[in-house]
């Protein structure tokens, strides 16, 4: 009897199909860790943006007694406070900027500004003295990447309407 050394073709057809398919499960693996990666860092990045703007808006509307919001242009509001001085909250959709005085972010490739408002709903029947208004600022910002996520300002402030006439 022949010794004989070496693997059937069957052997050597199978061990290549084992070692396909587990580089075909590391690979997507691997795209999968890309992906997330990717994906977090986005996310961070714009939630880091969104923090930074809404506490520049946060710390007038806190240190400060707002008392009139006006229109200054499309997507353009101008905050008016009781010291008499002034910002603008506004969009640049074609640069991608949003700005609220002299702050400015510039938005991510790949995302989308949506529709910027500013609006109020009053409450009737709140006793004298007590907020009955609440301002609502919302400026929606989406990414193609992180589906399903808004980035955007969203802001409350309260204030007593029989005192302040804000406008809008």
């Amino acid at each position: 009897m022949k010794n004989q050394k070496g693997f059937t073709l069957v052997e050597l057809i199978a061990s290549f199909t084992l070692a396909l398919v587990i580089m075909f499960f590391l690979f997507q693996i691997v795209i999968t860790v890309k992906e997330l990666y990717v994906s977090s860092g986005l996310k961070t990045e714009m939630l880091i943006r969104q923090a930074n703007l809404e506490r520049q808006i946060g710390l007038d509307l806190k240190e400060k007694v707002l008392t009139k919001v006006a229109t200054c242009g499309t997507d353009c509001y101008r905050l008016t406070f009781g010291d008499n001085s002034t910002k603008d909250l506004k969009v640049d959709r074609n640069k991608n900027i949003v700005s609220y005085g002299a702050y400015q972010i510039s938005i991510q490739d790949g995302s989308k500004i949506g529709n910027f408002t500013i609006t109020k709903n009053t409450v009737s029947g709140v006793s004298s003295g007590k907020d009955n208004t609440i301002l609502l600022i919302d400026i929606p910002i989406t990414n193609k990447v992180v589906t399903g996520r808004n980035f955007g300002v969203h802001m409350v402030y309260q204030y007593d309407s029989r005192m302040i006439n804000i406008g809008l």
